[in-house]
């Protein structure tokens, strides 16, 4: 029996209590025929296999999958000898069985006891699947009769599950077929066997109505369910609506002539989940299922097992096919396998079987299969934002995906670019700090915090052990439902889950970084303010900037303060333009692309366009983001004195900047020595409408660059640093810097560990000052033609 649920893309969660047997056997499924639901849920071994797994006839076994699907079944003794003692021993399993669970024919899985009961069943609920070549029994009796029926063939069963699907037949032979779409226990073990009894409930629906949403806990039931899947639900739901195309016939016979196969591409950055969502499509027990990868094929034979997966596909349909890493099967270079799979996909038209490909870009993809008849429906998987970050995290440390948590809050607020993949990662680190917390033995941590505050600095232990968090956050927020680690003695409460002080170690590692900006010229400010000598009117500037919409948005929105989109910063070289973009992003946490002018011009024709056109693509995705372009001047100059290449590149940037009215939460910063030779287009409002001068050091400035460059270094007590001041006047900031760092020259030279007066003296007198007065002019000329200094 083939079970046909078109809104089971994710099988139940089964969040399984693994309360069994350690040392589990391997078995590979084999069919066993039987169209009957009492004995369904038997699993059928070989009297020695059954030893070996430890198991006696009727015990409740459970099984898991070696693509994560999992079951209970009850222990059963073949009737044959079931081959001659194969490797890998078989287990047979009922159609029922395994499509309730998710078992492919012919897979691996492990088999061992479990001390899992198989619960009363208070209320099931129901779905309608019938195939539409059961002919048009929905009037028949009415519902009241089906429900009837359905009643007797459940009680008549040995054991029932979520997942499974059974047919009931009325009389003149018309039949009917019903998928168990929740169970409701007082006791219920997820993804277990359940008895129906006379005081069990029957309820029908159709994916979840409001009747069994009554009789059960109040919540509709979703038509499907997402809870192990955590930031794609609109992804999902247009996914079924396709699969509910094609798994039911068209019930108008003029809508199913008008319709045509539109198969899905999905496509998306790495990481975003892809092959995740074609994993749990293989898993469904909607339909059959085939996998066409060039991994899995033999070379020279690739068009051949091309052609033999879409007849079989045709044969067995309704069914689909998948396709994961799209591109190594039907880029542009591989023209006769494009060929193919464009000649097969006309083929299906009128047929029931959907082709499902993944892919990272979509350009490539031979343009060929992108039109309609071929992967005319893209499905895009975005970057998560905030809100799907904060699903994800949830999922991934066992919550309810929309649960309300204040770490998750935390994190995903502070994960901007992070993908799905990035997000596991973080996980892991994280849980990695937690347990290096934890491992700390309970009295060796009382002596240690009896001590006074801990810093975060690693602490070895006597016997080998490093804590790398401050003990004194131990009582910081924990994750509701987060992986925990049992601890000795009384801390036990304490320790037990990931805290908000872990996340921030698995954060500030530098171990896990955003996916998004992975490819693009990234660079990772740990710039501050403190940082830069005499900023203190830069960092005012960008205050209003951008810490004014970040801190008072509602007062903002109430002016109707537009957000600024670009920032021109220019200035004589040396200054800290490059400084003062990187402490900006440090300041306010956003992600941060730099990119070289002059390497974008570098590249082959072509590319340098295509490159502008993905950095403003990917700081979109990775919102809140800072897209850094060093050296403006050397593709912004005027139209009239660039050469051809500058001027696409210019007319890109022109255009990208043009549509930044519908990005949100992104901020173009430039740099430039030269500002009089950018294209006026560019100074225009809506593009760099801010314009910031970073000039010379004042005196007071001055005195902050000194004092930080000679922070770190033993400078003689009586050094007169007011004289070096008044000497480096004129001088940028760059080259106070270089003087100082000629005076600690200066003095290892001597042999000596200290730097005196005359160490600095002589690395001021032979410096040499780059800014002229010229130069200096030509920027008061700029800021008097209109940039607001």
């Amino acid at each position: 029996m083939n079970a046909l649920h078109p809104l089971r893309l994710n099988p139940p969660d089964r969040g399984l209590s693994f309360a069994h047997m350690s040392g589990n056997v391997a078995f590979v499924v084999r069919s066993l025929p039987s169209s009957v639901l009492d004995g369904a849920f038997r699993v059928h071994l070989s009297p020695d296999a059954l030893e070996k797994a430890g198991l006696k006839l009727g015990d409740l076994c459970l099984i898991t999958g070696e693509n994560g699907s999992s079951g209970y079944g009850i222990a059963w003794r073949a009737m044959d000898k079931m081959g001659n003692s194969p490797k890998v021993p078989p287990v047979k399993m009922t159609d029922i069985f395994r499509n309730a669970f998710g078992f492919k024919e012919g897979s691996h899985v492990t088999i061992a006891k479990s001390a899992a009961k198989i619960q009363r069943a208070n209320v099931v609920t129901l779905t309608d699947v019938t195939p539409s070549d059961y002919g048009n029994a929905a009037e028949l009796d009415g519902y009241g009769r089906w429900r009837n029926k359905c009643v007797c063939t459940l009680s008549d069963a040995e054991a029932i599950a979520v997942g499974m699907t059974f047919d009931v037949t009325a009389k003149k032979g018309l039949k009917k077929r019903f998928y168990v779409e929740h169970i409701q226990a007082a006791d219920v073990q997820a993804g277990g066997l359940h008895l129906y009894d006379d005081a069990s409930q029957v309820v029908l629906g159709n994916g979840g109505s409001k009747a069994a949403s009554t009789i059960a806990n109040g919540d509709a039931l979703p038509a499907l369910d997402t809870t192990r899947i955590g930031g794609l639900i609109d992804q999902i739901k247009e996914l079924n609506e396709r699969l509910d195309r094609v798994l039911h016939k068209e019930s108008s016979v003029e809508m199913a002539r008008l319709s045509t196969n539109r198969h899905i591409l999905l496509h998306g950055y790495e990481g975003t989940g892809k092959s995740l969502l074609l994993d749990k499509l293989e898993q469904t027990s909607a339909c059959r299922v085939y996998r066409l990868e060039r991994a899995d094929m033999t070379t020279g034979k690739i068009q051949s097992t091309i052609q033999a997966t879409f007849k079989d596909a045709i044969a067995s349909q309704p069914s689909v096919v998948i396709m994961d890493d799209f591109e190594r099967l039907a880029s542009p270079d591989n023209e006769a396998y494009s060929n193919s799979i464009e000649r097969e996909l006309k083929k299906l038209r009128g047929h029931n079987v959907l082709v499902v490909a993944a892919t990272r870009s979509l350009t490539s993809i031979d343009s060929k299969l992108t039109r309609g008849g071929c992967f005319s429906k893209k499905i895009e998987l975005p970057i998560p934002d905030v809100a799907d970050r904060k699903q994800i995290l949830n999922v991934l440390i066992g919550n309810p995906a929309k649960a309300d948590d204040s770490v998750t809050t935390m994190v995903s607020a502070r994960t901007h670019g992070f993908t799905g993949v990035d997000l596991e990662l973080l996980v892991e680190e994280a849980t990695d700090a937690a347990l290096s917390r934890v491992r700390i033995q309970p009295e060796k941590r009382a002596v240690i915090q009896s001590q006074g505050p801990v810093t975060k600095d690693a602490i070895a232990l006597e016997d080998g052990l490093v804590c790398s968090q401050d003990l004194t956050t131990i009582e910081s927020p924990t994750l509701g439902s987060a992986p925990n680690v049992a601890v000795d003695g009384d801390d036990r409460n304490h320790d037990m889950g990931i805290t908000a002080a872990d996340f921030e170690v698995a954060l500030t590692s530098g171990g896990v970084g955003p996916t998004a900006l992975r490819e693009i010229f990234l660079e990772t400010p740990r710039v501050r303010w403190s940082d830069i000598g005499g900023s203190e009117d830069q960092q005012q500037r960008f205050d209003e900037i951008i810490g004014w919409p970040l801190q008072e948005p509602e007062l903002c929105e109430q002016l109707n303060i537009l957000p600024q989109k670009g920032v021109l910063l220019y200035g004589p070289p040396g200054c800290s333009k490059t400084m003062t973009a990187q402490a900006v992003a440090t300041t306010y946490d956003l992600n941060f692309i730099a990119v070289k002018g002059a390497e974008l011009i570098s590249m082959y024709v072509g590319e340098s366009e295509r490159a502008v056109r993905e950095i403003f693509r990917k700081a979109k995705q990775a919102a809140p983001c800072i897209i850094f372009f060093d050296e403006i001047d050397s593709i912004g100059s005027a139209r009239e004195s660039g050469g051809t290449k500058g001027l696409n590149v210019l007319t890109t940037l022109l255009n990208e900047m043009d549509g930044f009215e519908t990005m949100k939460d992104v901020l173009v910063l430039a740099a430039t020595n030269k500002p009089e030779s950018l294209d006026k287009a560019l100074m225009r409002p809506g593009r760099f409408d801010q314009h910031v001068y970073v000039g010379l050091p004042t005196a007071q400035a001055r005195r902050d660059i000194i004092e930080i460059s000679l922070s770190k270094s033993r400078v003689v007590p009586t050094a007169d640093i007011e004289s070096m001041v008044a000497t480096t006047a004129g001088h940028s900031g760059a080259e106070i810097v270089a003087i100082c760092e000629m005076a600690k020259r200066s003095a290892f030279r001597k042999k000596a560990a200290i730097i005196e007066d005359e160490d600095l003296r002589e690395a001021a007198r032979v410096a040499r000052r780059g800014v002229t007065d010229e130069m200096l002019k030509g920027y008061e000329d700029f800021a008097a033609a209109g940039a607001s200094s």
